[in-house]
């Protein structure tokens, strides 16, 4: 099965995990135990809002409801329903772990 790369360019110093094909960006993060807050895990809620530097993402048939209109046009995605369409980089999840 093909395997995509996520840079983590927020941590230091930077690394990369390796992504499934067909599994969410946010699985993979918690699987390579990169903390990042979480809720609903539907595109609901946004808790997991974080911003994609380059690459792209798929929702597939889903909608990311928890994403407002000004936060996509800068460049905010929700990784609990998205999967890697091809390698990306992603920088800090916007909401924080306490």
């Amino acid at each position: 099965m093909p395997q995509k790369k996520i840079q983590l360019d927020f941590l230091d110093p930077e690394q990369s995990i390796q992504v499934n094909q067909g599994e969410s960006i946010l699985d993979a993060l918690l699987c390579a135990n990169i903390p990042i807050k979480q809720a609903c895990t539907n595109g609901v809620c946004g808790v997991c809002l974080t911003p994609l530097l380059s690459g792209e993402i798929d929702y597939a048939d889903r909608q990311p409801h928890g994403l407002n209109e000004k936060e996509k046009q800068n460049g905010y995605f929700l990784p609990c329903i998205a999967t890697c369409k091809t390698d990306i980089a992603i920088g800090r999840p916007k909401v924080r772990l306490r």
